[in-house]
């Protein structure tokens, strides 16, 4: 608990610009139409495109006080029923979002968001024959560059990185043929995908690129937590945390970028005890265990700011129970290093020699392990 009653843990955005006028009249529609489906699903398609950029999870119960309303009902409208999927998603409730996909697919087999964001919840959980057929099923259904990276994102975690890769840069060849939140997602991927495969030179200019276009969408549009997460990650792996310190300086006060920022500092040798403080009263009951939607950034607090291995080890294995993305094995395996306690990655490890994962630094870390 902090210290000083007096101290600022958190300084919230300012509720101002394009967004928040745009929520204050769809609140207001709502207000004299509460049962109006298609308000309620815009207002909390509004809320999480925030959150996106912003990584406040108050936005995400605002999203769900929209769809209030249909909260018990099994059979929404399509729309709700999206976008409870999409909250549920956001909060790693995957059996809640898969539930309510699964049944828009029933009702509109055309779905593309619905089939979309399946494939991305399926993947996150490592059953990439399940993501491999929804991109599929999208070939018919989408933009040929949307079905493309969808199966792209497949093949780079199946031994196929060195394929996705190449797909990927051919799409991106032609600036005019994608929309801006398009080249975003795409420049992103390609920046993942080439990070895999050791092309460090290229994955950096993916994620410029991608930063360029998230700029190039509109007033008010910026760069998403996601975004600003993975690209700093690079810079720290890369021993350049100057680099990932300018990148985030105006970023918004995410706990996962409040974490970047702390490790940056660390490497320059310059904690700031207070954001540390700030930082471990925000994740207490997720590095308690006590709260599984933050376990990635409670093993990360643990095992790179606050040089606890042995804690890291529990929360990188409680969360790896619940998504299983690069970053997560990443978390045991340098956990499992630091702890000397080689045994305990063995889900991880198990996981590489069954997906294919081509992931460079990936098997570096089982390397050092199984030395």
């Amino acid at each position: 608990m902090p210290s000083d009653s007096r101290q600022v843990l958190e300084r919230l955005p300012p509720r101002t610009g394009r967004e928040w006028q745009a929520i204050a009249s769809l609140r207001a529609e709502l207000a004299r139409e509460p049962r109006s489906a298609p308000i309620a699903a815009e207002l909390a398609q509004r809320y999480l495109e925030l959150f996106r950029a912003e990584g406040e999870p108050r936005l995400v119960a605002y999203a769900q006080s929209a769809l209030a309303p249909w909260r018990d009902e099994r059979d929404p409208p399509l729309e709700i029923a999206q976008r409870r999927a999409e909250i549920a998603q956001s909060e790693h409730r995957f059996d809640d979002a898969l539930a309510d996909l699964k049944r828009v697919i029933e009702r509109d087999p055309r779905s593309v968001s619905a089939r979309l964001t399946l494939a991305s919840i399926d993947l996150v959980r490592a059953d990439y024959d399940a993501s491999r057929r929804e991109c599929a099923r999208l070939v018919l259904l989408a933009d040929a560059a949307v079905a493309g990276a969808c199966s792209s994102a497949v093949r780079a975690m199946t031994g196929e990185a060195g394929g996705a890769y190449q797909y990927l840069t051919r799409l991106l060849a032609e600036p005019e043929a994608l929309p801006p939140e398009l080249r975003v997602w795409i420049e992103t991927l390609a920046a993942e995908t080439a990070e895999a495969i050791g092309a460090w030179h290229n994955a950096e200019a993916h994620y410029r690129a991608a930063l360029a276009a998230a700029s190039a969408m509109g007033e008010g549009d910026r760069p998403s937590v996601y975004l600003l997460a993975a690209y700093a990650d690079f810079l720290l792996r890369a021993h350049r945390p100057a680099d990932a310190l300018a990148l985030l300086k105006d970023a918004p006060p995410a706990d996962p970028l409040a974490l970047r920022i702390a490790v940056a500092e660390k490497q320059l040798g310059r904690v700031d005890a207070a954001r540390v403080e700030s930082l471990s009263y925000r994740l207490q009951l997720a590095l308690d265990g006590l709260d599984s939607t933050h376990a990635r950034e409670a093993a990360y607090f643990a095992l790179y700011v606050l040089d606890k291995p042995e804690l890291a080890m529990k929360r990188s294995l409680a969360n790896w129970n619940v998504q299983r993305e690069p970053i997560d094995a990443r978390l045991v395996l340098e956990s499992a290093l630091a702890a000397h306690r080689a045994a305990d990655a063995r889900p991880v490890l198990d996981w590489l020699a069954a997906s294919g994962c081509e992931h460079v630094d990936l098997q570096q870390l089982e390397r050092r392990l199984g030395s």
